[in-house]
């Protein structure tokens, strides 16, 4: 799978999040099933994408910590905060992270498969953070703002495949993505310009950076270590698109 048939698959992971935003009162329970679905994906690719040994306990701990803080949140009675769900979830997968490195039959590189299986638990169980800004953005009628982060997600992740230098298609990437964002937060939120402009770069910077750093590896390239590198910008973004939603008067 080459970078041009890879960067799409991120790009129609952000624009499920966008639909599913538009969904209503459904939307908490069918961003968990988008949610989840990125995880997987992620937890699939990235053992091979880190070139981890025993690959596959490290798929079960990341996509299971993912998909876990996602229902978590859904599901979580009143006396739990949701983030504070997701920082249970993710505090497990770390120590499935252990528990794994303790029943391998093979001891070599512990450290390495340690520290590379808590990292893609960590990213899986922050991705879960678009279930909880969907929430937050229903109650307080603000769903528009996730729908605008979303697609200019979209952008940034296709604008990856823009047969332009490295350095070229980053910068292109992130300022139109940027763009896009801040143009639909004032259209449809009526945000100042500087605001819009802050929370688009920063969301497509994050994004850009993220699929710019783990695209960079050597086999990045290959069919199942892509699926990693499609679906982390879109887990990365949600942290994003909580803190924005939580903390816009």
């Amino acid at each position: 799978m080459r970078a041009p048939e890879r960067t799409p698959l991120g790009a129609a992971l952000a624009l499920l999040l966008a639909l599913v935003t538009l969904t209503g009162p459904a939307s908490p329970a069918l961003m968990v099933g988008a949610v989840s679905l990125t995880a997987i994906l992620l937890g699939i690719g990235w053992p091979a994408l880190l070139e981890l040994p025993s690959p596959r306990g490290t798929r079960w701990v990341v996509s299971g910590t993912g998909v876990l803080a996602a229902v978590t949140i859904l599901l979580a009675p009143e006396r739990i905060e949701p983030i504070s769900g997701i920082l249970m979830v993710c505090a497990l997968g770390i120590f499935g992270a252990f528990v794994h490195q303790m029943v391998r039959p093979q001891r070599e590189e512990l450290t390495f498969s340690l520290t590379g299986t808590v990292s893609g638990a960590l990213m899986a169980g922050l991705g879960a953070s678009w279930v909880l800004a969907q929430h937050l953005a229903l109650a307080q009628d603000r769903t528009a703002l996730l729908t605008a982060i979303a697609l200019g997600l979209v952008s940034t992740l296709l604008l990856r495949t823009a047969p332009v230098p490295t350095l070229v298609q980053f910068l292109l990437s992130a300022v139109m993505g940027a763009a896009l964002t801040a143009v639909l937060l004032m259209q449809l939120l009526g945000l100042e310009l500087l605001l819009a402009s802050g929370i688009g770069a920063v969301s497509a910077i994050a994004a850009a950076a993220a699929q710019q750093l783990l695209g960079s590896t050597l086999v990045a390239r290959e069919a199942v270590p892509s699926l990693a590198v499609a679906a982390a910008p879109v887990a990365t973004v949600g942290v994003v698109a909580l803190l924005v939603v939580s903390q816009l008067p």
